[in-house]
């Protein structure tokens, strides 16, 4: 039940993680945007990047998660 448990808080903070992380990217791209002159460019490529490092801290979380039995 203990393990259960942990790797329950483990999902919940790769969760946060994306969502804090593309929240971020978003924001800082169309800030970047303003300050140039296209907001929703910067705004799409900085989204984009954070997926992608998004998918990359879900494959290394869940990787760790699976090593740990």
């Amino acid at each position: 039940m203990k393990k259960n448990i942990i790797v329950f808080g483990k999902i919940t903070g790769i969760g946060w993680f994306v969502v804090i992380l593309i929240i971020v990217s978003v924001l800082l791209g169309r800030w970047v945007g303003d300050k140039i002159g296209l907001p929703i460019l910067f705004a799409s490529l900085s989204g984009l990047i954070g997926v992608v490092i998004s998918i990359l801290g879900i494959r290394a979380s869940i990787k760790d998660i699976l090593n740990r039995k």
